[in-house]
């Protein structure tokens, strides 16, 4: 939200990049407003964690409205790390009654965005647009890191357009010159760019072409897909379209920028069969299809989609870079997204999850407590491309504005993920042997981290429909209760941060140590807060 003080009006404050690289210099841009030309003093300072690492004190001039101030910082601590960064309006001489004007973002640096994705989507690459810049900084306000091109391809299989102006198999007017300027831009601003292809999808014409390449039903029928769109082939080990789909890859990385490869499929049919009429694994061949992208693409990550979470056992163990996973029916609770996530992350050796959920934009709360637990068990959501807008349906195009609100809530979680990674991020395993006795309905999930233990609360207390699918009221906030978990050690200092408050400030607690429990009073969870407990030296 904007922050006023006397005539001055912080706007907005966001990192030009979406992530950061270790030696890369960091560059803030706070835009306000000024009512009049004056000097201001403002005071920069950053947060990791708990501690304020660094802060300087700086005079500006203002000329009378739009004002863009840019700050830029060396980072000096090695490693993948979250921080915060904020911003005090001080009083001049004579205004010291006066209250500061604050205002707040975070950024992060990471030797590889795959280690703590925040994927994002576009799915616009007609010739004629001209919002490329803007687009791209938008999605860097919210720390999005990673990109799916979405249906950007000439044809299913024939990936790279012959000319620079297309139609694709939709008849939508394409660029390639369009692609190249999003693929360049997107960089600039610190995020990797993955071209979607589905695994054994073809043209229907290039299928018709090719039927002993095809997948057949039982009864024996080669498998469209949609009505004179596509056909399905058969994409198993050491067959024709597997190696002509690889040389396409092959043909896509060569010839344009991109930084990997996103490799979809539709999670039915499931038991299909080869021209030949003999059984056809579709598990198998999901896998040995990564195998093969990853050994002949080394150093690009490859990411597979388990739509339904199938057939996730297969695919955790494959070379994925992170697991993405778009759940459906019948998995609709909330608790199931923990245990996909979970489940994801034990089977593939704790790699991050990014899951794909189609909540409309109108229910913010079933947005806000989706994201919670996600991030709780060290997820993510690829949830927001093209201008801020929500991706709310399996057909990307579909994407719904946010709303003031929700728009708020994004940006603050945005924030707040970022800002306190070190504490739940997705490099760090749950500690599950750790107990946490709480009120029923609070979910409690405990990280053991470098200085100390972490533990994020998400509150689900009444929810009388626990499915992300169904829309549902805000809950009411839990008030004055007891946590209270056995930790190894002593304690130092306890904090909570949130981002359901003003400020995502941490907040020191104070806390009970004895014995080896520690009692903690919570004064109020409305959707999530973490609580961070450090370690005594």
């Amino acid at each position: 939200m904007p922050a006023s003080h006397v005539n001055i009006t912080f706007l907005d404050f966001y990192p030009e990049g979406g992530t950061y690289f270790p030696g890369q210099l960091v560059n803030l841009i706070l835009e306000l407003e000024s009512a009049s030309d004056q000097s201001v003093n403002l005071e920069f300072s950053l947060t990791h964690g708990a501690d304020v690492i660094d802060a300087v004190i700086k005079t500006f001039s203002l000329s009378e409205g739009f004002n863009r101030i840019d700050w830029s910082w060396q980072p000096h601590l090695q490693g993948n790390y979250g921080y915060g960064a904020e911003v005090n309006l001080l009083p001049s001489s004579g205004e010291a009654d006066l209250p500061d004007g604050h205002i707040e973002t975070s950024f992060d640096v990471l030797h590889d965005w795959t280690t703590s994705p925040r994927y994002g989507f576009l799915c616009d690459f007609s010739p004629k647009r001209m919002d490329v810049e803007e687009t791209l900084q938008s999605l860097a306000k919210y720390h999005i890191n990673g990109l799916q091109f979405y249906d950007w391809q000439y044809r299913h299989d024939d990936l790279v357009a012959p000319q620079d102006e297309f139609l694709d198999p939709l008849n939508r007017l394409l660029s390639l010159k369009t692609i190249r300027s999003l693929l360049d831009t997107a960089h600039a601003h610190g995020m990797a760019a993955m071209p979607y292809l589905a695994v054994y999808a073809a043209s229907a014409t290039f299928w018709r072409q090719h039927l002993d390449w095809a997948l057949y039903d039982h009864a024996g029928k080669p498998i469209p897909f949609g009505e004179n769109f596509l056909g399905l082939m058969n994409p198993a080990s050491g067959t024709r379209w597997q190696r002509h789909l690889l040389d396409e890859c092959s043909q896509v990385l060569t010839n344009l920028p991109f930084d990997g490869l996103h490799v979809d499929q539709y999670g039915e049919p499931k038991e299909v069969y080869d021209h030949n009429g003999q059984a056809v694994n579709l598990p198998d061949a999901f896998g040995k299809f990564v195998q093969a992208a990853f050994l002949e693409h080394l150093g690009k990550p490859v990411l597979f989609n388990a739509v339904g979470n199938w057939p996730i056992e297969e695919l955790a163990q494959t070379p994925t870079a992170f697991n993405y996973i778009e759940v459906w029916p019948p998995d609709t609770s909330y608790l199931d997204l923990v245990r996909i996530v979970r489940n994801a992350r034990k089977l593939s050796g704790e790699k991050p999850v990014v899951i794909a959920l189609y909540i409309p934009a109108s229910r913010i709360s079933n947005i806000r407590l989706a994201n919670a637990l996600i991030h709780s068990v060290g997820g993510s959501r690829i949830q927001l491309g093209e201008n801020e807008r929500l991706l709310s349906d399996p057909y990307f195009p579909k994407h719904e504005p946010l709303s003031e609100n929700l728009r708020v809530s994004l940006r603050r979680s945005a924030d707040f993920v970022v800002r306190y990674s070190d504490w739940f991020g997705p490099t760090i395993p749950e500690t599950p042997e750790i107990a946490v006795q709480k009120p029923a309905g609070v979910e409690a999930f405990v990280r053991r981290i470098t200085t100390g233990w972490s533990v994020s609360l998400v509150n689900l207390v009444g929810l009388q429909s626990g499915h992300w699918n169904e829309d549902h009221p805000a809950l009411a906030p839990i008030e004055n209760f007891i946590v209270e978990l056995d930790l190894p050690g002593e304690i130092q200092h306890v904090w909570l941060a949130s981002p359901d408050g003003v400020s995502l400030k941490p907040r020191e607690m104070e806390f009970n140590h004895c014995l080896g429990r520690v009692q903690l009073k919570i004064s109020q969870l409305d959707f999530w807060n973490v609580i961070y407990l450090e370690d005594r030296p």
